[in-house]
């Protein structure tokens, strides 16, 4: 008799330990019988659904549907849990007062000893702000999906694990450009799908830089889906979101530009190939004809041997313009501090200047090619003396600094560069745009070569070149952008 008493008086409580337990839930529980009539709710239900015990029990569960699911939603609930299962899913219940709420809803099947079901127990956890938070992850994945697609350069998103680069997002111009589909780059390895096994190394080894948070920029070649490889442009860098650390890198394709390119420097070599056999097969003969005219001159006495002498002159000039021209289109790769005080005076000292004076009030040291620049005052010098004087035959180092010329050039500084002006007729200014043109020239013999080399040289450093006029009418060219250093 004790021993049935004690089991009775275990089973009550076993019985109010697992009443105490549903009625702290912080689920909202509920059972009902086999026809979904309410029998028992506990406190969490009331705050969740608006409905206090004495309301809700008695009625049908239906009393929560909010109208969202379909009868055939309904349908499958109830003949998943008759057969004696157990249904899971998310569900749009309706409180009360109308309001609707997400909940994810557990519903056991309960049965007597012999396998019947009697009645159903629900758990539902009200997961309405974690519904609403993902919807709303879900549309900011959208926006940035379609403001990803809109970029014209390809573009993909990956871990930033510096082992496992698995590619997390892509946009359209990246799955046009490899030849992937969404579905075939998603989850994958970046280096498996678009990097060749001769530049696996370089791949990990900008992966590791991207990875540990430098901003990476160079030049690389990757491969299509088709087999196709092609240059880029590589940047990587490192973004920091809610799902961690991830790595966003863009591919510019320069294959054409990088074939372009190399394609201009094998037909520049080829040029300055050209440019140096041409003049020295011109230099000969014409250094043979300035030998017999030497050897002319000093047995006759005759007026046309200065104007044969001059036209040596502009044969020589014409060639060291041509073999310049050939070379000026180079960048420069190398520069250095260049006086330009200095430069312009040897510049001076290699040139007919006999009519003419330089006046350098330039104090500024400026980044330059020192040859290039030599080469650059020395055309704007010939320019300003041709064009300034009565055209007499000029020998190099005739004149010196401040003389009594005719023609006075200025060297001066500007803001963010210098000026080379002088005080002869000027460039009209219906002229100035074409003044840079190879060929143009207003003089009857003259090569049209000179200021072409000009903006050739300043191209070349990276500077602009304008002319305008002179404080005293005559042409001024001033160069901008330049690297001062004083």
């Amino acid at each position: 008799m004790n021993s049935e008493r004690g089991v009775a008086e275990s089973e009550n409580a076993t019985a109010r330990a697992f009443r105490e337990a549903v009625e702290c839930s912080g689920h909202s529980i509920y059972w009902t019988d086999t026809t979904g009539r309410i029998e028992y709710v506990n406190d969490a239900f009331e705050k969740q659904t608006g409905y206090t015990a004495e309301e809700a029990v008695g009625n049908n569960a239906n009393i929560l549907q909010s109208g969202v699911h379909d009868d055939r939603f309904y349908e499958r609930l109830w003949d998943t849990i008759l057969s004696g299962e157990v249904w899971e899913g998310e569900i749009v219940n309706e409180r009360k007062n109308g309001e609707r709420y997400v909940a994810r809803q557990t519903i056991s099947p309960v049965t007597d000893d012999d396998g019947d079901v009697v009645r159903f127990v629900a758990v539902n956890e009200d997961i309405t702000d974690l519904r609403e938070y993902q919807e709303r992850l879900e549309r900011q994945r959208d926006r940035l999906a379609t403001v990803l697609d809109a970029v014209p350069v390809p573009l993909v998103l990956t871990e930033a694990d510096p082992d496992e680069p698995v590619i997390k997002q892509t946009n359209r111009a990246f799955r046009e450009t490899f030849g992937y589909t969404e579905r075939e780059l998603g989850g994958s390895r970046l280096d498996d799908r678009i990097v060749d096994d001769d530049d696996a190394e370089e791949a990990r080894e900008i992966t590791a830089q991207a990875a540990d948070g430098e901003r990476v920029r160079r030049e690389v070649t990757r491969r299509s889906a088709a087999g196709e490889c092609r240059t880029f442009l590589l940047e990587a860098s490192t973004v920091t979101g809610e799902a961690g650390d991830e790595v966003i890198a863009t591919y510019l394709d320069i294959t054409d530009r990088k074939r372009a390119q190399e394609e201009l420097e094998r037909q520049t070599a080829e040029l300055e190939r050209f440019a140096d056999v041409v003049s020295h097969d011109l230099r000969n003969p014409l250094n043979v004809a300035a030998g017999h005219l030497d050897l002319l001159d000093a047995e006759v006495d005759n007026e046309h041997v200065d104007t044969i002498r001059a036209a040596h002159g502009r044969m020589r000039e014409l060639i060291e313009n041509l073999l310049m021209l050939a070379k000026q289109g180079r960048t420069i790769d190398e520069t250095e501090p260049v006086a330009v005080r200095d430069a312009a005076r040897r510049s001076w000292e290699t040139i007919g200047t006999a009519e003419a004076t330089l006046r350098v009030e330039s104090t500024a040291t400026i980044r330059a090619d020192e040859s290039r620049l030599g080469q650059l005052f020395g055309n704007l010098f010939r320019n300003a003396v041709e064009h300034g004087t009565t055209g007499a035959s000029l020998a190099p180092g005739d004149s010196v600094e401040d003389g009594d010329g005719t023609v006075t050039v200025t060297v001066g500084d500007l803001e963010d560069g210098f000026y080379v002006a002088d005080d002869g007729p000027g460039i009209p200014e219906e002229e100035r745009g074409r003044v840079f043109e190879t060929g143009h020239t207003s003089a009857a013999d003259g090569t049209g070569l000179g200021l072409s080399i000009v903006a050739e040289i300043a191209d070349a450093h990276g500077w602009d070149v304008t002319v305008t006029e002179s404080d005293t009418g005559g042409a001024r060219f001033e160069f901008t952008g330049v690297t001062c250093l004083t």
